[in-house]
């Protein structure tokens, strides 16, 4: 149980300190846009993402070395896949067009006007897609997947699947919240601030794939997995407290 609050714990501080990413604005944007019922897809989406991801991780970490994976998951191929998938929602983003009533006012606010909603379908694979191809989230579990399994080697194979349960769970958990919180916004917004504010989103959208362009066409190809190779092996060095603790919280 404790490494199960543990594990909430770094959800938290997952949701607090490292979400603002894609697939944030874009879950921003759905709440506000078609309400928190059309919205909660998306979570389920990221959430099934970050399943798919640990899961990958976890299985693979046994065989192949931190910093094979690490090479992989920064190559330039992975990055192109990523910011095209991130660049494309950007571009449905930008033109994205509210239908409202004719007899309805730029001015008017969302709530008093049915909305067309999406295929609830599609807003689950938008979440999931943007999420997935997102290089960075992969870079973030694969830190805490080396923290785990590097920094403490007596952590059980059981322990680890609370943790990250636990990580999952509270994830998923404020996703939902940030859905209902940002749906709440529906009732002061109006459409001319919704279509004003779609594409600044996708434009935020595309800003986060040219900076994983960038960011990846300005590194040597043969410095870029090294830098991250070596970030790593700091990081795990260290051992850090929190990792050491899991049998104290578990009484052993």
């Amino acid at each position: 149980m404790g490494v199960f609050l543990l594990g909430i714990l770094g959800g938290v501080l997952l949701s607090l300190f490292f979400s603002f990413g894609p697939a944030f604005f874009s879950q921003i944007q759905t709440s506000i846009h078609y309400g928190f019922r059309n919205a909660v897809p998306f979570a389920y989406g990221v959430s099934t993402s970050d399943v798919i991801i640990v899961a990958a991780l976890l299985s693979i970490s046994n065989s192949i070395p931190i910093d094979d994976m690490m090479a992989i998951i920064n190559s330039r191929w992975v990055v192109y896949i990523g910011a095209a998938v991130v660049a494309g929602f950007g571009l449905y983003t930008i033109f994205l067009k509210t239908r409202r009533a004719a007899e309805t006012s730029a001015d008017d606010c969302l709530n008093k006007y049915p909305m067309h909603n999406p295929s609830r379908i599609a807003v689950y694979l938008r979440g999931l897609s943007l999420n997935f191809f997102n290089p960075g989230i992969w870079v973030y579990w694969a830190t805490v997947v080396a923290l785990i399994i590097c920094g403490d080697s007596e952590i059980t194979r059981t322990q680890r699947y609370i943790f990250f349960g636990g990580v999952l769970a509270t994830t998923l958990s404020l996703d939902i919240l940030k859905c209902k919180l940002a749906s709440m916004l529906q009732r002061i917004i109006t459409f001319r601030f919704l279509n004003l504010f779609n594409k600044s989103v996708g434009i935020v959208l595309i800003g986060f794939a040219t900076f994983m362009l960038i960011s990846s066409v300005s590194r040597k190809e043969t410095e870029n997995p090294k830098r991250s190779i070596e970030v790593m092996q700091g990081i795990i060095n260290t051992k850090p407290p929190t990792i050491h603790s899991l049998h104290n919280w578990t009484g052993k």
